[in-house]
């Protein structure tokens, strides 16, 4: 039987990116838009939605380089579909879940909230390395950079719309039912089980049996981490994975609780936060380009510190505005020094690094960075509940970034390319 020929490279890359905005728009709506609202309102367990996003993370982080390795010997197709029926069967699961009464019951729910968590992580580890590495199998070298820059600006601009969209669907098919009813959010999972069942069917026509054509590219952004390079990273640029580490603790701090946070703050329901995000998200996606050019030709030390201090100054921002429009502002302003300063980090510790461990430096950076996402999610749940107002994890957040910026002015200066 002859085989059919592979899609041409432009449609192929096309299609890629389209499994990529699809699949990242069903994550961002379970994990980030429609969970944390679903746990507090609607299952009435407000210390969950941290715990439930560590263990995502926890086992995203921990199985994203033997997914990659067993793709490599089962083929990526497989493992795509695989990871995406796995997320489609949490997706279904999570929707049936009903409010815990008693103690017995609350314990049953918990457990089961985190075998999902546990397990949707799992599916995101069988499909992102094999994304990328989809593309480095089918797209020629000289064009893979290119290549990677367009699948991930197709799931940012999916970030920015998952919480309007998760908002819209809950409040338009879920309005016969309360907020406090786990009915109310229903539709948002069954959207998001429908774009990882559109992703799996994509993914099945388009991703490689097996590793073909190309070579990936060892950049070390999707790149398994050894213990050794870890450790190495831990030696020369403690101070460096330090100050990523406090940034991460401080984003994993507010990721679980941000939604419901504003929502009550403002009394201002789910479409109307998605809304609000929808304006800096556009901002930040046209001030992106010139910003890299900024940081390039200003400097990275100066972008990674100005970075660092928008983000803290936004933070602080939020916190003592008194409207929800200030939501905009310092949404886009956090967003600013975000992009500002997150890749010329990377950069930075790419430049200092040795040409042979500079792989190994920067998968170690991503490595901490899971860490210490995981660890400031995992400290959100009991510290949510501290204060009647729950400002109190928000403070923390604003604190350890404030702190992260005066540990930015000491450990970050400038560098010679190191060859």
């Amino acid at each position: 039987m002859t085989r059919k020929p592979p899609p041409p490279e432009w449609l192929f890359l096309l299609a890629l990116c389209a499994v990529s905005a699809l699949a990242e728009l069903g994550f961002v709506i379970v994990n980030i838009s429609s969970l944390p609202v679903f746990l507090k309102f609607g299952l009435h367990l407000p210390n969950l939605p941290g715990i439930a996003l560590a263990a995502y993370y926890l086992v995203e982080a921990l199985a994203n380089s033997p997914m990659g390795a067993l793709a490599d010997r089962l083929g990526r197709r497989r493992l795509m579909v695989l990871g995406t029926c796995l997320s489609i069967l949490t997706c279904l699961a999570t929707s049936q879940i009903h409010t815990p009464v008693g103690a017995l019951s609350i314990l049953g729910v918990t457990a089961l909230v985190l075998l999902l968590r546990a397990l949707d992580g799992l599916g995101a580890a069988m499909l992102w390395p094999n994304v990328y590495a989809s593309a480095a199998d089918r797209v020629a070298p000289e064009r893979q950079a290119q290549a990677n820059t367009l699948i991930t600006m197709a799931y940012m601009a999916t970030i920015a719309i998952g919480p309007k969209v998760g908002g819209w669907l809950n409040e338009t098919f879920g309005k016969s039912f309360a907020a406090s009813e786990p009915g109310r959010y229903v539709p948002s999972f069954v959207f998001a089980a429908g774009c990882f069942a559109a992703t799996s069917v994509l993914s099945y026509f388009i991703a490689p049996r097996r590793s073909e054509a190309h070579a990936a590219p060892t950049d070390g952004e999707h790149a398994p981490v050894s213990k050794s390079a870890l450790l190495d990273a831990l030696r020369k640029i403690p101070w460096l994975l330090g100050l990523i580490c406090l940034i991460f603790v401080a984003i994993g701090l507010i990721a679980p609780y941000a939604k419901p946070y504003f929502m009550e703050r403002f009394s201002i329901s789910e479409e109307s936060f998605g809304n609000l995000l929808l304006a800096p998200a556009v901002l930040i996606g046209l001030v992106a380009a010139p910003l890299g050019r900024l940081a390039d030709r200003w400097g990275k030390t100066q972008a990674i510190q100005l970075g660092t201090a928008l983000c803290a100054v936004a933070l602080w921002g939020l916190l003592f505005g008194a409207h929800q429009n200030l939501i905009i502002v310092f949404g886009t302003l956090m967003g600013v020094g975000f992009v500002l300063a997150f890749p010329s980090y990377m950069a930075y510790v790419a430049e200092m690094a040795p040409e042979k461990e500079r792989g190994g430096m920067i998968g170690a950076v991503r490595m901490v960075q899971g860490i210490g996402a995981m660890l400031g999610s995992i400290l959100s749940s009991p510290l949510y509940t501290v204060g009647s107002g729950h400002h109190f994890i928000f403070y923390l957040a604003a604190g350890i970034l404030t702190l992260g910026f005066i540990l930015s002015l000491v450990v970050v200066k400038p560098r010679k390319l190191t060859s």
